[in-house]
């Protein structure tokens, strides 16, 4: 961790997945408001989180599923962290299906009284093959004889906006890149009393609260590495969440198409592609760039926006506070005009705004838009609300280029939370101070594109920026996003030349044919993301 002066060097981890075959019946989505659990009425014990973790074989899923491409995952934290480690193969093995077994026994559970579980999945979201996924964990919990495992679907816009943070589903699977470049962030949303709630975990410990407390605000390198160990030890014999594996990335450009960088921070920035002479793009026309996709938005209010295609979406219409050159990850300056200075406890965090800079409307920038964006922020429940009232106390403008943060400790990855998307500022007159605006008409704020229109589930229109203030001003000035239903779809419009990008989520299946294709081009990306099992600790036996 970097305190002070900060170039701050980012290992992120990043992504989305992919996964296929015969899926099962869906079922009806969870409507009802769930009954939480007390004590012995708990669907999800300590004891039987571990009976899963012991006999799930995370071998097994990649070799299957994946014929080796992914890794499998034995913690949460990335392993090429200086705090990774793999916790729960020091305490499971590879699979310890004896273990798993004796554990649901003592819990209770029989042949003839097995445990049951409803284990939810979105069918297209994370790619072609989320079913032989959920088939290969369904059969190894089954291996136990003691449990019965119902395969359930759900369509993502309601798994991810209403199912997982309003507690509906009581077993389930996501994925996670992190929000910010330190181990905090692989830990603390899954397994504190404050954020857990709205990764669907609802997991509280206080040991668990105080050890990530001292671990997030300990000076010493060394410690705070040593510390996150042991929280890693800690959470294998917890098992908030269970970690499956680690999943790259794939991206597809038609020949031609120049300037796709994707650094390690995961960010996809639209204004430095162009193309190259005598490319004929999608759209006819060479000002104008079409980007194909399967992850559809979630939210675009910056006080409630937390999914992938959210954030990059505001990171092309805004800058935060901070940020990345294209495709590097040494953190410099964003709306900022330099580095933050900072109070000898390190608990204020000073900012000075670069001058003049407009939203796309001409409305000027001013700190009191940070000051108004913590209060939405802190008031209006969002998403990604927890992010930042973890760790922020109060936001103060003392004038209108500066912007002071106020922290509840100190914490030397705070930079890196200042170049996350909800530090995009979000034009006044388009998210009031007292409710969420989940999909504005239009986005206006002060990056090198403005959103010009969106069709749910058609496409986004963008457009230059005629106020931007940055000197990578868009070497395209027109981006469509175009949506797709399948990566399969989405693969076969990059090959025709229908699009000029094939984005998330690609998938490996799709990745592997289109490589063969001299008419495009397929990069890895070098930033997998986390797949995990969510745990739904408020769940009630019988429910």
């Amino acid at each position: 961790m970097k305190s002070k002066l900060f170039i701050f060097v980012v290992i992120l981890i990043v992504g989305s997945w992919l996964m296929t075959s015969c899926q099962p019946t869906a079922t009806p989505t969870a409507t009802a408001a769930p009954t939480k659990c007390t004590g012995d009425d708990c669907l999800w014990t300590k004891v039987t989180r571990e009976a899963v973790a012991a006999a799930i074989d995370r071998e097994a899923i990649v070799d299957r599923v994946f014929e080796g491409r992914n890794t499998p995952a034995y913690g949460m934290v990335p392993p090429d962290y200086p705090a990774g480690s793999e916790p729960f193969k020091d305490k499971y093995g590879t699979r310890n299906l004896p273990l798993a077994i004796q554990l649901l026994t003592s819990a209770g559970y029989t042949k003839t009284n097995p445990l049951v579980v409803d284990l939810w999945y979105p069918p297209d979201h994370y790619g072609t093959t989320t079913v032989d996924v959920m088939q290969v964990v369904k059969e190894q919990l089954e291996e136990t004889g003691l449990m019965t495992v119902n395969l359930k679907t759900q369509a993502w816009a309601q798994y991810i906006g209403e199912s997982v943070p309003q507690g509906k589903l009581d077993f389930n699977i996501l994925g996670w890149f992190p929000d910010f470049a330190d181990p905090e962030t692989w830990l603390t949303p899954f397994s504190s009393c404050n954020q857990s709630p709205d990764q669907g975990v609802f997991y509280c410990n206080q040991h668990m609260d105080d050890l990530l407390a001292q671990a997030r605000t300990e000076s010493d390198q060394t410690k705070r590495i040593n510390l996150y160990k042991e929280i890693g030890t800690y959470y294998a014999e917890e098992v908030p969440t269970l970690p499956l594996f680690w999943e790259p990335e794939y991206i597809t450009t038609r020949v031609g198409v120049e300037g796709v960088t994707i650094g390690s921070t995961f960010e996809f920035n639209y204004n430095v592609i162009h193309f190259a002479a005598g490319y004929q793009p999608a759209s006819g026309k060479t000002d104008t760039l079409i980007i194909g996709t399967t992850d559809q938005l979630d939210s675009l209010d910056p006080a409630d926006a937390y999914a992938t295609a959210d954030w990059e979406l505001m990171k092309n219409t805004g800058v935060s506070l901070m940020s990345y050159p294209a495709g590097q990850a040494n953190l410099i300056p964003g709306a900022a005009k330099d580095f933050p200075t900072v109070s000898a406890d390190g608990k204020t965090y000073t900012f000075t705004l670069r001058s003049g800079i407009l939203y796309a409307d001409g409305t000027p920038l001013k700190a009191a838009d940070y000051v108004r964006a913590w209060q939405r922020l802190s008031t209006l429940n969002g998403q990604v609300a927890s992010l930042f009232t973890n760790y922020i106390d109060s936001v103060e403008a003392p004038d209108d280029v500066t912007v002071v943060f106020h922290l509840k400790d100190a914490y030397g990855f705070f930079p890196a939370l200042m170049a996350t998307a909800p530090m995009v500022p979000g034009n006044p007159k388009l998210f009031p101070t007292d409710k969420l605006v989940p999909f504005p008409a239009t986005f206006d704020s002060i990056g090198p594109y403005q959103m010009m229109s969106f069709k749910e589930n058609e496409q986004i229109v963008l457009a230059a920026n005629p106020n931007y203030f940055g000197a990578d001003k868009p070497l395209i000035p027109n981006v469509i996003i175009k949506y797709y239903s399948t990566p399969e779809l989405m693969s076969q419009a990059v090959e025709k030349g229908e699009i000029d990008i094939a984005w998330r989520i690609l998938g490996a299946v799709e990745a592997t044919r289109l490589s063969s294709i001299s008419s495009v081009v397929v990069t890895k990306i070098n930033a997998p993301t986390l797949r995990y099992l969510v745990f739904n600790c408020e769940w009630a036996k019988g429910q």
